[in-house]
């Protein structure tokens, strides 16, 4: 389970709940890759409230190129 977490330097990241740990929201990063695998199979129920248009948006993005 995800959720948006702001950094002590005001970036936002992913937050993986289950391993404690940060993922930017980089489209290079494998993690945040892994992030919008589970938004895109799973939905708002991977998610700790509601999914950020943004990162939906890179969701839809990466199943529409699929």
């Amino acid at each position: 389970m995800y959720k948006i977490v702001i950094t002590s330097f005001g970036t936002k990241c992913l937050y993986e709940i289950e391993t404690e740990s940060l993922i930017p929201m980089k489209s290079t990063n494998s993690d945040y890759q892994a992030a919008l695998d589970a938004i895109i199979a799973d939905g708002a129920d991977c998610f700790n409230g509601d999914i950020p248009a943004d990162v939906q948006a890179a969701a839809n993005a990466k199943a529409a190129a699929e």
